[in-house]
């Protein structure tokens, strides 16, 4: 004889609210991501003194100017140990000191990548060198 046992109001109330709340959550969870920009792959530091868009910049910068082979971009990995920022005649200029290496093949030193961007409005560079890749200035 099969014993049926009734649900009680309480309990099904906590079912549908179960079956709410995780819709509910996922939409949020959602709602938190949007459409990333085209970023910097150059880490920098959390508190840089940096703005995104120099950043992105400068990401360019080594993009378009400097001789890696696309594939090799994106097996390295770029660290920016050095940046800085001062006025100038109300222009701000950022110094970026960047290190670029093979975080898997530590046989080769990192490359040294320097630039210097200047903000006046627009974004210009004004120097650039580096070590063990050519970059054009």
């Amino acid at each position: 004889m099969d014993i049926i046992v009734p649900f009680s109001a309480a309990r099904r109330a906590a079912e549908v609210a179960a079956r709410l709340a995780v819709p509910a959550l996922i939409l949020c969870a959602l709602a938190g991501f949007r459409a990333a920009p085209v970023e910097s792959r150059i880490l920098f530091v959390a508190n840089t003194v940096v703005p995104r868009p120099v950043q992105d910049f400068a990401w360019r910068v080594i993009e378009t100017r400097c001789n890696y082979q696309s594939q090799e971009r994106w097996q390295r990995s770029f660290w920016a140990y050095d940046a800085r920022a001062r006025r100038v005649e109300g222009d701000t200029v950022y110094s970026i000191e960047i290190l670029s290496d093979l975080p898997w093949k530590k046989t080769e030193p990192p490359a040294v990548i320097a630039m210097t961007i200047v903000d006046d409005g627009r974004l210009r560079l004004t120097a650039l060198t580096s070590s063990f890749i050519t970059c054009v200035d």
